[in-house]
């Protein structure tokens, strides 16, 4: 499969992306996507890419547009609310397909124990990917948003339709504290009588309810067995 993920790319990006962006270096696109699944599901930040890969940042900025086209990577734009000073407006970006995203950062199956962090960055843009799509096809209000404030507070994933506002965490771990949910109480005390719930998808495999009864733990299996 890793073979088949590098293949693929490949002939993806010499077939499909001269159609669609008019690109000097494709070794730059390669380069770019790579880094991009290092940093999947994180803040996105144009000026740290072009430093780290050593590029002009319109060269960057060029790159990128032709990866969102290419429906390779995914931006996911910062919730906001009236009056609130203290939320961070950067986007985050994932990389569309998690299989994809896995090989470019050798992630094996063993990483479920040893490096949760790196499984749950990729996690995370697998839920958002999967939610975005099912979203599409069930209800065309609905928009999808992160959460982030100055205090490093987050929510992966924030739904909203009109003022109703859900919201869901992903942790890769297969245990939920009673610590765990900090973030969806963040959004629930902004959005106020708006919070209609959330859910903080986890690696184990039971559901229950949290202190505030709003808000759930479920595995992830769950989102698509309802």
């Amino acid at each position: 499969m890793r073979q088949w993920h590098r293949d693929y790319l490949a002939a993806l990006i010499e077939r499909d992306a001269r159609d669609v962006a008019n690109l000097r270096n494709l070794g730059h696109l390669d380069r770019l996507l790579t880094l991009l699944a290092l940093q999947t599901a994180q803040l996105l930040n144009i000026d740290a890419l072009a430093k780290h890969l050593g590029i002009r940042r319109e060269t960057v900025q060029h790159n990128f547009a032709a990866l969102e086209r290419l429906f390779l990577i995914r931006t996911l734009p910062a919730w906001h609310t009236k009056g609130a000073r203290r939320l961070v407006k950067a986007p985050k970006v994932h990389v569309v397909d998690s299989g994809l995203a896995s090989t470019l950062v050798g992630l094996q199956a063993a990483d479920w124990l040893t490096n949760l962090g790196r499984v749950g960055h990729v996690l995370e843009s697998f839920v958002v990917q999967q939610l975005i799509a099912q979203g599409g096809w069930t209800d065309a209000d609905l928009r999808f948003w992160h959460y982030r404030d100055k205090d490093q507070v987050e929510v992966a994933l924030v739904i909203t339709r009109g003022r109703e506002t859900w919201g869901m965490e992903v942790k890769a771990s297969a245990t939920v504290t009673a610590g765990d949910g900090h973030g969806l109480r963040r959004l629930a005390e902004r959005c106020g009588p708006s919070f209609r719930g959330g859910m903080i998808l986890y690696g184990g495999t039971s559901t229950f309810a949290m202190a505030d009864k709003r808000v759930f733990a479920v595995p992830p299996g769950e989102l698509w067995a309802r």
